[in-house]
């Protein structure tokens, strides 16, 4: 590739995760989570954490190792009190069909007043012109959210 051309795949790729994690929190929002599983590589994993993202001490919530797992935790929410994620602080790093995202994550909780906050640590993977999560952590920040 010329030095044009992979400079204009680089930003087309970050684009591309950048909408693909903003369409992750559309479908949370929306109460589409029966969507959410689609943006997922089949053996996608899916991790929940409650501690700090930058400390080692941590306490897994939910781990799923594939996108069918993915739906299968999600889909049963629909209707339910849910989060609606404000995504800040997005930064992508593309190395030809991998990506890592990493982004912080605000949300009221639909119907409730509470709210939580958390970071995404993210691997995407590119197929077939396509991106999707391969790996997706989120860390909810242990003092900052009351869920």
């Amino acid at each position: 590739m010329t030095d044009l051309a992979e400079r204009l795949d680089r930003l087309e790729a970050r684009n591309a995760v950048a909408e693909l994690i903003y369409t992750y929190a559309r479908h949370i929002r929306r109460d589409e989570p029966d969507q959410v599983s689609a943006l997922f590589l089949p053996d996608g994993t899916f991790e929940i954490r409650d501690g700090h993202p930058d400390q080692p001490e941590f306490t897994v919530r939910e781990f799923h190792r594939s996108a069918q797992e993915v739906h299968d935790y999600m889909a049963p929410a629909k209707g339910r009190r849910h989060p609606l994620p404000l995504i800040r602080n997005l930064i992508v790093e593309i190395d030809g069909d991998t990506a890592m995202a990493n982004s912080v994550m605000d949300a009221k909780i639909y119907g409730t007043p509470h709210t939580t906050m958390g970071e995404y640590r993210d691997v995407c993977q590119r197929v077939d012109g396509r991106w999707y999560f391969k790996a997706r952590l989120f860390t909810i920040y242990k003092d900052a959210s009351a869920v």
